[in-house]
């Protein structure tokens, strides 16, 4: 086990991925719909092999899957999903691992969502039906479902450049959240070990917090007041009927308890969520915040 192709390579967990692969001897092509991007060029320069396309482009695929031995497989993120969105990603998802099948690749580690099972009632197609067909294979493989990114603080869509923190999720109920960089670390763990993950699915995340807990960590550390808005489940149906009832399912049934014992026998460091802000979570709210005013 020692070629892999990543898919989303530059995205948030595929380009941690591929920099824990190649810091820990492994040949890793990168596959990216543009090579010239910043972020495929330091990819590049890390080492990886770029791969121009994406998992539509069966030739270009099932060429690359030819020269490899394991596949980390995370498909383009949908911000706003719907019946066709999903049922597209299903189809994309089992193509890739039927091409993977043809291809002899000895290993797959997939990467969702947490709570995909959860889902399956009223997303029937979407990525969980992707996850059942991998472990119904023939392929060996295992499952990753990270928690919420650290690193999703700093989209739009959070506000925090604005000095505001608008919140789609249930106020209440604590979230697991997970570093990017511990997804690549511990995807890099399992390919090193994939015989004994085979057939595993694990729920990957850190420390729960609720969204007030986030927002005062956020507030101690920037040294000002932000702004908390609470976004009404009634306006998260008119952008996305298929989030607004995830987010209806968490409140009410919340995430299944994270393997904590099993995660810490392989990977005893996760990153707090104070040492992510500092690290790197802080200087990025402000450069955003500077690029507001």
């Amino acid at each position: 086990m020692k070629k892999i192709l990543v898919a989303g390579a530059t995205g948030k967990q595929g380009s941690a991925t591929v920099y824990e692969l190649l810091q820990n001897g492994f040949e890793v092509f990168a596959l990216t719909r543009n090579p010239l991007s910043p972020e495929a060029e330091q990819l590049k320069e890390a080492g990886a092999q770029l791969v121009k396309g994406d998992l539509e482009e069966v030739e270009i695929l099932r060429e690359t899957l030819s020269k490899v031995d394991g596949l980390y497989l995370v498909l383009p993120g949908v911000w706003v999903s719907n019946v066709e969105t999903d049922e597209a990603e299903a189809a994309l998802g089992i193509q890739t691992l039927k091409l993977a099948e043809e291809q002899n690749i000895q290993f797959v580690l997939y990467s969702l969502v947490m709570a995909s099972d959860k889902q399956d009632s009223f997303r029937p197609k979407f990525k969980f039906t992707i996850e059942k067909y991998l472990l119904e294979s023939q392929l060996k493989g295992a499952v990753i479902r990270p928690a919420s990114f650290m690193e999703n603080l700093i989209l739009p869509s959070f506000g925090l450049g604005e000095g505001k923190f608008i919140n789609p999720l249930p106020e209440k109920t604590a979230i697991s959240w997970v570093a990017t960089k511990d997804i690549g670390t511990f995807a890099r763990i399992i390919f090193q070990n994939y015989t004994d993950f085979n057939g595993k699915i694990i729920d990957f995340g850190g420390e729960l917090l609720t969204p007030k807990q986030v927002l005062k960590l956020l507030e101690d550390k920037l040294n000002q007041k932000i702004e908390f808005i609470q976004v009404p489940v009634e306006m998260l149906y008119q952008q996305s009927e298929t989030f607004a009832k995830l987010v209806e399912m968490i409140a009410q049934e919340g995430y299944d308890p994270v393997n904590y014992e099993l995660i810490a026998s392989w990977m005893p460091k996760l990153t707090s969520f104070d040492e992510w802000l500092d690290s790197e979570g802080i200087d990025k709210i402000k450069e955003l915040q500077s690029a507001a005013n």
